[in-house]
């Protein structure tokens, strides 16, 4: 169970950050940003621990953080890059 939440929450950020950031839910390189959203959700579960709202072993909050911070590195990268 794990994983399909770890899953939800990095789709859901990824679908959230790309309408933020660029105005439209997907553009050029959107499986680079959907790998680098969930790449973020594990690495936010992983670095900040088991704090807040836990859902099936999964730190929800600490995911969405993650997946936050690191989608929104890689807009700045790749807006650089263009």
């Amino acid at each position: 169970m794990f994983w399909v939440v770890w899953a939800i929450v990095g789709v859901v950020v990824w679908w959230a950050m790309n309408m933020l950031m660029t105005g439209k839910a997907s553009g050029t390189g959107w499986w680079a940003s959907l790998i680098v959203a969930l790449l973020g959700s594990w690495l936010g579960d992983l670095v900040l621990g088991n704090w807040l709202w836990m859902w099936a072993g999964f730190n929800v909050i600490a995911g969405v953080i993650g997946a936050v911070v690191l989608t929104w590195l890689w807009n700045l990268i790749t807006k650089k890059a263009k």
